[in-house]
């Protein structure tokens, strides 16, 4: 058990559905809302101490007390067993959201809840654990790093590639994993735990539905692998636990607010423009371009024009690469003549992390256009290189 010098951390699970919660329907696997998912965790020899319970009167099958709180449910707290060498165990609860979604559905509305629920809780728990989807994980994890920026407690955000409804779940080790970090180590900050891996929040890119490696981070390495031995990553020091609150909390715009256009041969100005134009709300567009951020520019395209235009209504302009691991840099005239009016590079930006930095962004309303051209381009949370 935890030394008694060092109080035993207390964890909030933020559950939001997903893969990792889905269980089986007529319909196929759905994330469907139900005690179930608390009840496989409870059973779970990894996760939940044997002497938490008189494992003589609980069962699977037996009663589960829940709170509600507002619309989301808080189960029993849990303790797990211990975690480490030194004996450490954590206690967590698992906070249900209201309604469990696929993370496809996922959009800025309930961002603002989860970001809402971790604010709202900060000074109640040593750490949190999202438990999410796979599809917009990684979108996830980038918005909560700009959100809690500095912040000086973890942010763990993890799924599962199989439910824990079914044999061979990898969600059992990377809850595991979650907690082990969340609760033993001295690291604050927003990391993604996947396949006994830590990532940053803001470099990792979804890059397989079928591997357990389902994230990557190609322009760094792994803040930590989970070995044998645990292995950190010595060229970037992890940010360590502090007193730091988190920032006042953005309100992220619900409207559509930031676009993303894939270049591809034949793109023209009116294409991009007839997009822009279709979403009144629009206030900045990722265009994902060729190579190290090239465009068709030449007058018979119209793209330049049209680009020139967006950037004169004071929409955020942003170029990243295509490349699975990018890297835009005004190398060749093209990438020149996009800076020359107005066009961000998104240097090693990936698509998540540019699409989280801009929706930061274009949600606060004391920036002026220019202050956002220049926040665009400066480094917040360690999520490219220049």
């Amino acid at each position: 058990m935890s030394s008694p010098n060092q109080p035993r951390r207390l964890i909030c699970c933020i559950g939001t559905g997903g893969t990792i919660a889905s269980e089986p329907t007529a319909g196929g696997l759905a994330p469907t809302r139900q005690d179930t998912f608390f009840r496989r965790i409870r059973s779970h020899p990894s996760l939940t101490s044997p002497s938490h319970f008189d494992s003589s009167s609980v069962s699977f099958s037996s009663p589960v007390l829940t709170q509600q709180v507002g619309k989301n449910i808080r189960y029993p707290r849990l303790i797990t067993p211990e975690l480490d060498d030194k004996g450490t165990n954590v206690e967590y609860e698992i906070l249900d959201l209201d309604r469990h979604l696929d993370s496809s559905e996922m959009t800025p509305s309930e961002w603002n809840i989860i970001a809402s629920l971790v604010y709202e809780n900060w000074d109640n728990y040593d750490g949190f654990v999202i438990l999410s989807g796979t599809d917009t994980l990684a979108y996830t994890a980038a918005i909560l790093s700009f959100l809690f920026l500095e912040a000086g407690k973890p942010i763990i955000v993890t799924g599962a590639q199989i439910p824990l409804s079914r044999p061979r779940s990898d969600g059992w080790s990377n809850i595991f994993d979650s907690l082990f970090v969340t609760g033993t180590l001295d690291f604050a900050g927003v990391g993604i735990v996947f396949n006994h891996q830590l990532l940053r929040g803001t470099r990792a890119t979804k890059s397989s539905p079928n591997l357990f490696s389902a994230f990557t981070t190609p322009c760094v390495p792994p803040l930590i692998n989970f070995n044998v031995k645990i292995t950190y990553d010595q060229s970037y020091p992890l940010t360590t636990r502090s007193a730091n609150r988190p920032p006042p909390l953005v309100p992220l715009l619900t409207s559509p607010s930031v676009l993303s256009i894939h270049i591809y041969p034949g793109m023209t100005g009116s294409l991009l423009e007839a997009q822009i134009d279709a979403v009144p709300t629009c206030k900045a567009v990722i265009i994902s371009a060729y190579g190290s951020g090239n465009l068709p520019i030449n007058e018979h395209s119209g793209v330049l024009l049209s680009l020139k235009r967006m950037v004169e209504k004071e929409i955020l302009v942003v170029v990243i690469s295509q490349c699975g691991i990018p890297n835009v840099y005004p190398l060749y005239t093209q990438g020149r003549t996009l800076l020359s009016i107005g066009v961000l590079p998104g240097y090693d930006l990936m698509h998540e992390a540019a699409f989280a930095k801009l929706i930061w962004l274009v949600s606060r309303p004391e920036l002026t256009f220019k202050q956002r051209q220049e926040l665009f381009e400066t480094p917040i949370v360690g999520e490219m290189s220049k």
